[in-house]
């Protein structure tokens, strides 16, 4: 076995691998887009990381065959510093290959990582796949955020005769604007520790205000004892030829928020109730949304109201000392 920088002229073996793991990660998760287990689809997808600005890959070959391999590219950004990226699409091994080869692969590939100072670096794994799923927190690895994945069926046993849902207006602008900022401050407290810029408050401000008149869009309202006590934004889902985990016919709920003092009355369950319900009317079939594993209310209401995980984002941070202090 040797480890040697992924080329173009491995993509199709690369695409081959991918498509065989996307066929088995189908197998836990049935609702993921099947076209990726032809391996000209996988192939695109592999083609969009590796043409990514700063993308680096490792190819692991045996007997002139590739076994597997490693995509990743670096970022840098205000929250995350210089970081690292292994998307969806960044890895595949051969099914005849021990798991054990993710971690030999990810050794190559964060050595070159450090070296150009990069020591933040982040995975997506599939959540079906519990062997290699090990492989990476036996690398340091940790859980940060969930991705998960429902049908639209909802149950109509429950009803919220106490809360109102509506769509958001112009006229709501004031308190949508003072509910922009409830997410980063709860996640900002014990367990998550998140930081949230007190210099980034107009921008979530200007942005969810923005989201009224946002014709991709749909912003609902709960309203308890005629005060608006939480929202929820739902907008159609990206489908490409790029994109492993979000299937046809696809919405996605990308801001679900309620103010701590109205916690538990059911306000997140019937904007979502009443989200899904109006989502299927208008032809969708599944719903996407994401989380923070650490976010103590998230974690226990998404699965418990029918989302199941089908990747997690994994992280790991290195010790930047280690550019200098290597023991020598």
């Amino acid at each position: 076995m040797k480890f040697i920088a992924f080329e173009n002229i491995h993509l199709e073996e690369a695409a081959s691998l991918l498509a065989i793991r996307h066929m088995y990660d189908r197998s836990n998760n049935p609702e993921l887009p099947s076209k990726f287990e032809e391996a000209t689809y996988a192939k695109k997808a592999i083609e969009a990381l590796f043409n990514e600005k700063d993308s680096f890959g490792i190819a692991a070959v045996k007997d002139s065959e590739l076994v597997g391999y490693m995509i990743g590219s670096i970022q840098t950004d205000k929250n995350r510093e210089r970081h690292t990226w292994i998307k969806y699409a960044g890895m595949a091994i051969a099914e005849s290959e021990d798991v054990e080869l993710y971690r030999e692969l990810y050794a190559e590939f964060a050595k070159k990582m450090v070296e150009l100072g990069s020591f933040n670096h982040y995975v997506m794994v599939p959540s079906g796949n519990k062997s290699t799923l090990d492989a990476w927190l036996r690398l340091g690895f940790a859980y940060e955020q969930v991705h998960g994945l429902r049908d639209l069926s909802v149950s109509s046993d429950k009803v919220f005769e106490d809360i109102q849902i509506r769509l958001a207006t112009s006229e709501d602008e004031k308190r949508i604007r003072e509910l922009a900022t409830v997410i980063m401050e709860h996640q900002a407290k014990s367990p998550v520790f998140a930081p949230g810029f007190i210099e980034e408050r107009d921008d979530y401000q200007e942005g969810y205000a923005e989201i009224i008149n946002d014709e991709a869009a749909t912003l609902w309202l709960a309203l308890y004892q005629n005060e608006i006590v939480g929202l929820q934004v739902f907008e159609s889902a990206t489908v490409s030829d790029e994109n492993l985990l979000t299937p046809e016919s696809c919405i996605s709920l990308v801001i679900g928020a309620t103010v701590e003092s109205s916690r538990g009355i059911g306000v997140s369950k019937a904007l979502l109730q009443h989200g899904l319900t109006f989502a299927e009317k208008e032809g969708y079939k599944l719903c996407e949304t994401d989380w923070r594993i650490t976010n103590l209310q998230s974690s226990r209401f998404w699965p418990k109201n029918g989302f199941k995980p089908i990747a997690y984002r994994l992280v790991r941070k290195i010790d930047p000392r280690i550019i200098w202090a290597t023991g020598v």
